[in-house]
């Protein structure tokens, strides 16, 4: 979500006559923020506090995402030297008073605006109307709101003709999608957005285990533009946990959707993300939830340790009662065995042809991209390959993150 608000702001930017830069040679720097776990909020006021050194009467800094919605101008209090506050998708004001600050007609000739990529991110939702008890987004982002499915392809068009070979449809619930006219779902706006002339790969997340839908299942499964990986947070394996995150699903249903996708997509990418230590979880539900991850094999389970939220149910009434260093145990431990999964699935790959969509090139200068199950992939002898390209690679060695191979003959 927070990639496809900065490429929002990007390209009205770039729109603007504006063009990207060090931070050293910058007029304007932009803080895209995210308040979702309380380390994430740290990294931004650490930011700020870095700033402080750069800033100069001429210089502009802004901070923009969910913090504003959490802290508005109590930002510019605490930071003074902050010179705008700039609130989630309302960003012309902002942009017109920068035109009005800086004015550089009189300048050189600017490059046209446009993006360069090869992936591009499409917003779908706004918000989440979920009441997940430790979940913060409906208050910083608000309640749902669908965009339109003719917007969403028009927008997906409009990036393939500019030279982006992927697009990733994103929502806080991207399940949750429903198109104000009347058109559908997720499944529906799928089947239209991998129509599109010249698109590659087609991904989007992030799926809620009470949404998903078997249609939009097979409508991966039936697809050659759909990338295979799903994006579905599991957060806690005990179903007592679950319940007091008023997540809405039971352990059993999520084991009966990862059946499902399984059946109809046996090498599928599954992706999960897991909360450890909230509040009321005994060792004994800690070690339900170590269960279910050794038993799904997932290929990335993003691990935090649960901060509260202010505002939320579980701040307000439930004690954060899992000491920290249990918090910390519970994760390391965690990683470890995710690990030796990992390790294990990715091994599976070995001696196997896959297509990879080339992303760039590495600090090495090898190209890199992934595959359609999401894992990436580094090519050795590539020779003039280009992002944006697609090849078919043959696999020769892997780690728990990553596979290596050469160019197929």
């Amino acid at each position: 979500m927070n990639s496809a608000d900065s490429e929002s702001l990007a390209r009205r930017l770039l729109a603007a006559g504006y063009v990207e830069d060090s931070l050293e040679r910058a007029d304007v720097a932009i803080l895209n923020s995210c308040v979702v776990r309380q380390a994430s909020e740290d990294r931004v006021y650490s930011k700020l506090h870095e700033l402080r050194e750069w800033k100069t009467p001429e210089r502009t800094i802004a901070v923009t995402g969910c913090i504003v919605a959490k802290e508005g101008d109590a930002l510019r209090r605490r930071f003074p030297h902050l010179d705008a506050v700039v609130p989630i998708g309302e960003y012309e004001p902002f942009v017109s008073a920068l035109e009005s600050r800086y004015d550089y007609s009189q300048g050189e000739a600017l490059p046209p605006a446009g993006r360069t990529g090869v992936s591009h991110f499409v917003r779908v939702i706004q918000g989440c109307d979920h009441n997940c008890t430790f979940c913060i987004v409906p208050r910083v982002r608000g309640r749902e709101k669908h965009v339109s499915m003719e917007a969403v392809v028009a927008e997906c068009r409009e990036a393939v003709a500019e030279g982006a070979r992927e697009v990733v449809l994103v929502g806080q619930n991207v399940d949750d999608y429903r198109d104000p006219d009347g058109q559908g779902g997720l499944a529906a706006l799928v089947r239209q957005v991998e129509r599109i002339p010249g698109l590659k790969r087609l991904r989007f997340m992030t799926s809620h285990p009470q949404d998903l839908e078997r249609e939009l299942l097979e409508v991966m499964a039936a697809s050659d533009v759909v990338c295979r990986e799903l994006q579905l947070p599991i957060q806690s394996g005990d179903d007592t946990v679950l319940k007091r995150m008023a997540r809405g699903y039971q352990t059993r249903h999520y084991r009966a959707i990862v059946e499902n996708a399984r059946r109809l997509m046996p090498d599928i990418g599954l992706v999960t993300d897991v909360i450890v230590g909230f509040p009321g979880e005994t060792e004994a539900a800690y070690l339900n939830t170590r269960t279910l991850v050794e038993e799904m094999e997932f290929d990335v389970v993003h691990i935090a340790m649960y901060s509260p939220r202010p505002g939320t149910f579980a701040a307000t009434k439930l004690a954060d009662d899992v000491p920290q260093e249990e918090k910390l145990r519970r994760l390391n431990d965690l990683l470890g065995l995710q690990r030796e999964i990992a390790a294990r699935k990715t091994a599976r790959w070995v001696g196997r042809e896959v297509e990879v969509l080339v992303e760039g090139r590495d600090e090495l200068q090898r190209p890199y991209g992934r595959i359609r199950q999401g894992k990436r992939t580094n090519i050795l002898r590539a020779g003039a390959i280009a992002a944006g390209d697609v090849l078919n690679v043959r696999v020769l060695q892997a780690t728990a993150g990553q596979l290596t191979g050469l160019p197929a003959a």
